[in-house]
Order: structure tokens, then sequence, then C-alpha cells
């Protein structure tokens, strides 16, 4: 699959799904390859066969949002915060996505924060969420598609048209938007005149109130009796120029993932203390500095984190 003429190759190669895709076409299905340790400035970077588990003690892997150096700086603090539960936990952080669904796969990491697209993966092959972010007091949400108040979206013109996303990566910001172009028959990559990433809600929504794009995706609250989305945190003077015309398919929230291999009786101290360290309010100013949620929760039910995300996965 070539890159899309109006993608910079820079953001084609950072892109999850692109190299998702290529991974499968090279291995006939199995995502696999080579994997750069990411925590160069303790044992330098090094490489690692596919398959080969990570036994060095315990190791936990963050994904690199909200940022890689954001993150590598809360690391310390969480091994720290999980250091009486899980003595020697070494607290790694992905450099991107991919990496970060194949080190959970391989098994080179017994367990990692993932978002709901790699989660979705891990899933496939036989892994599960053992942790679910809360956020609004929910672990499920759906993304709004944003268009200029007085006018309408129309499938057919997406051709003569601009799309903001987010980030190629992000569900509430694109993926769940592009599951929900492609049953309109639309690529929100290569459907329309020009698509730009923004990596801000903000950015997109003035974007499109702007004029100089005509659709981008925001976070949605699931239906229920306070709804909300991301166009309440905005200014009213921009929020007044725009409108939500459909929502997409619900996704869960993004969480803690143990592998297709994982043992789970080695891993449960981790879930425990994780799920301790969210009851204490230096825990919950924690994860809200990591991952801007209010608790984590086991999940009641197994249940895929979301259809839509997976048939992207699958490239169905």
């Amino acid at each position: 699959m070539g890159r899309p003429a109006h993608l910079s190759v820079v953001d084609w190669r950072r892109s999850f799904a692109a190299r998702l895709m290529a991974r499968r076409a090279r291995s006939g299905g199995v995502c696999a390859g080579t994997v750069q340790w990411v925590d160069d400035e303790r044992r330098g970077i090094r490489a690692s066969r596919p398959g080969l588990a990570y036994r060095e003690g315990m190791r936990f892997l963050l994904p690199p949002s909200p940022g890689v150096a954001i993150a590598r700086r809360h690391a310390p603090e969480l091994a720290a915060g999980l250091a009486a539960a899980v003595p020697g936990l070494v607290v790694d952080v992905a450099p991107d996505y991919a990496t970060l669904g194949d080190d959970i796969v391989a098994g080179r990491c017994d367990a990692a924060w993932v978002p709901p697209i790699v989660g979705a993966r891990v899933e496939m092959t036989g892994g599960r969420i053992v942790l679910r972010a809360v956020r609004h007091g929910t672990t499920r949400y759906r993304s709004g598609l944003v268009c200029r108040k007085a006018t309408t979206f129309d499938p057919a013109r997406a051709s003569t048209m601009t799309a903001a996303w987010i980030d190629e990566d992000s569900a509430a910001g694109h993926l769940l938007a592009r599951a929900w172009l492609k049953k309109h028959h639309v690529d929100s990559l290569t459907g329309f005149a020009r698509v730009v990433f923004t990596h801000s809600y903000v950015a997109s929504l003035q974007a499109v109130a702007d004029g100089s794009a005509d659709i981008t995706a925001i976070y949605c609250s699931v239906e229920g009796p306070v709804p909300h989305c991301t166009l309440d945190t905005v200014d009213a003077g921009l929020r007044d120029r725009l409108q939500v015309f459909a929502f997409t398919d619900e996704t869960s929230t993004d969480g803690v993932a143990i592998g297709p291999g994982a043992d789970a009786a080695r891993v449960e101290p981790l879930v425990a203390g994780l799920e301790a360290l969210s009851r204490t309010p230096s825990g919950v100013a924690l994860l809200g500095r990591l991952m801007q949620c209010e608790a984590l929760a086991r999940p009641v039910r197994v249940a895929p984190t979301s259809s839509s995300l997976s048939a992207l996965v699958r490239g169905a």
C-alpha cells in the first residue's frame, strides 16, 4: 500500500495502521519484526528476536501518549508507586503504537497500557484487557463527526472536501470516524481532496469553523443522563459555529492489557497494584498526568474493545 499523495512521508511512516498493514503483508498475516528496546538511556538500543519473552523481572510498557517525554518523566514515579506490590518492576515507554503492540503480543513485556486500536489487536491474538481507564464515570465512549452549522455532510461530495483529523492513530479523533465513513464508501485518508492532521481537537474545530476544513471528529460520551463532548470544553464563540452531525459506534477506553501467552497469576500483583494505586489521591493525580483518567476498573464482563476498530485491524 503506497503513501497517499496528501500525506507527508513522516506522517505515513509514523502511521500505526500503515505499518501494521505492511508488517502483515510481509509476514503472511502475522505482525512480527525486530524491536528496539525503548529505555535506551539505561540499556542502550538493542534488537530482540520475535517471540523472545522478556523475563528479567517484570516489565510494564507505557504508550507514547500523551508524549514520550512526559511518559518517561513519570515512569519512575509509577514504578515507585508500584514497588511494594511488584518489587523490581521495570516501567518502559514505547516509541510508537506499532512497537507497543508488537511487544505485548510477542511477550516482550508482561503487561502494557494500550490505546483502543492496540487493545483490539491484542484481543484478536488471544490477549485480554484486565483494567479499563475510567473517564467521566464510564469506560466507553464514541466519536462525533463535526461540520459547520447550516451545512451538511454529503459523502458523495467528500472528494471535494478537506478533512481535519487529530492524529492518524487517535480513536476519537480519526479511527472511529474512519470506520463510520467506510460504511458510507468514503476512505478517511484517500477519499477527500485534502487531509490534515492537526494533533489538537481545538485546532481541528477551528479549521472547520473557519472554512479551511469541512469535517473533523471529536470525543463524545455514550448516551446517558449527562452527555458531554469536546465541544463542551471550547469557547462558546467557536462552539456556536459548529454542530455534531453524526455519532460513530462506541469503543471501550484504553487500559492495561496482557498478551496471549501471559501468565495471569504472575501479572496479578501488577494489576492489583495499579487498581490500588488508583484509589489513592497521589495515585489518581499520577494517572491523571499520565493517562488523563480518574480511575481504573476491572471489566465487569469480557467484551471486545470495539468491533469497528477490530475490523480496521483485520483490514475488513
